[in-house]
């Protein structure tokens, strides 16, 4: 059974640790010093310099024998794509595909701000958090703007190296952040019986960086793709 929380304790606290995934040694990541363009969401076994997570630029290439899959999913255009067998050649937001098969759907996603996100994680000192408006006399306080909205309740959190990550419920009067550990870098609530609550917005931290994440009051309870509930550290 699926429960939607409605204070951070309660939906934090309850929140299941999720098989940590230690950073891969081979993991090609973006070519260095080039914008991230698509996010790899799976990818078969036995694929040369692909992983699960990484981020791939545009040209890069990845090679598939018959039978074996890519799954990506593209940040600036929210753009998904199964691939099976064939060259494939990473763009800015699609792929071109030579000698396999493809199919490819749009998600809701937040575009631009996932760029912005993927360009961001790792580096060291970074807070994305924005700064609070000023508050008249007199006045509730403002709400900030966020950084993310996510599509689905249960989001994918993805950390540059383990250590506690604190949610605080921000629309909120009187909530108390709730901090979890993080032995690993992976933490995905779809394999938990938790869920966020839609419309909720949230300050989610870890490290030196931390991000102003909203709920899409449409959001669905499901898992599916990363992409659309991603939050990269």
């Amino acid at each position: 059974m699926s429960v939607a929380f409605q204070t951070p304790a309660q939906a934090l606290a309850a929140l299941l640790l999720l098989g940590a995934s230690p950073a891969l040694a081979n993991a090609p990541a973006a070519q260095a010093g080039a914008q991230p363009a698509a996010l790899v969401e799976d990818v078969s076994d036995g694929v040369a310099g692909v992983q699960p997570m990484d981020y791939l630029s545009a040209g890069q290439t990845v090679t598939l024998a018959a039978g074996q899959t890519l799954t990506l999913s593209y940040l600036d255009s929210c753009v998904n794509e199964t691939i099976t067998g064939g060259g494939v050649t990473v763009g800015a937001r699609e792929s071109t595909v030579s000698g396999g098969k493809i199919d490819r759907h749009t998600l809701p996603c937040d575009g631009g701000k996932l760029l912005l996100s993927a360009n961001e994680a790792g580096k060291a000192g970074v807070t994305v958090f924005r700064s609070a408006p000023i508050n008249l006399p007199g006045a509730a306080p403002p709400k900030p703007k966020p950084d993310l909205t996510l599509y689905k309740t249960r989001p994918v959190l993805l950390l540059a190296a383990p250590g506690p990550v604190t949610f605080e419920r921000l629309d909120q009067t009187g909530s108390t952040p709730v901090t979890v550990d993080v032995p690993g870098t992976t933490l995905d609530t779809a394999k938990s019986d938790t869920a966020l609550v839609p419309g909720g917005l949230y300050k989610v931290a870890a490290g030196s960086k931390s991000y102003v994440v909203k709920i899409d009051p449409q959001a669905k309870d499901e898992a599916g793709p990363a992409l659309g509930r991603l939050i990269r550290f």
